[in-house]
C-alpha cells in the first residue's frame, strides 16, 4: 500500500505523528524496544537484574513522555510500567549486594 508524502507539516511533531500513521502506530514503539535492547547491552557490565532494571526504567520515562505526546498507545505505556515494576522487584529480590 502505498502513502502520500505528508502535507501540511508544521514541526517534528507533525513527521512523527505521520510515521506513525503510516505504520500502524508500530514505529515508535519498535525505537523504543530498540533503545531498550541498545541500553541493556550497555549496561550488561552489570549484573543481569541491574541492567535490566535501569533499561526498563529508562525507557519507561521515555514511554511516558511519547505517550503524552502521542507517538505511542497508553496499553504501551502501562506494558513498560509493569515491566519496570517487574524489574524492580527482581532487582530488590536479589542477594547480590554489590551495589
Amino acid at each position: 500500500m502505498t502513502y502520500a508524502y505528508p502535507s501540511n507539516i508544521t514541526g517534528i511533531s507533525d513527521l512523527a505523528l505521520w510515521t506513525n500513521n503510516v505504520t500502524g502506530g508500530w514505529f515508535w514503539s519498535m525505537i523504543l524496544m530498540g533503545l531498550f535492547v541498545i541500553l541493556f547491552m550497555s549496561f550488561k557490565s552489570y549484573s543481569t537484574e541491574r541492567a535490566f532494571a535501569t533499561s526498563s526504567f529508562v525507557c519507561m520515562i521515555i514511554g511516558i513522555m511519547m505517550g503524552v505526546m502521542g507517538l505511542i498507545s497508553s496499553y504501551v505505556v502501562v506494558l513498560l510500567m509493569v515491566i519496570a515494576g517487574i524489574a524492580v522487584i527482581a532487582l530488590r529480590n536479589t542477594n547480590n549486594r554489590e551495589y
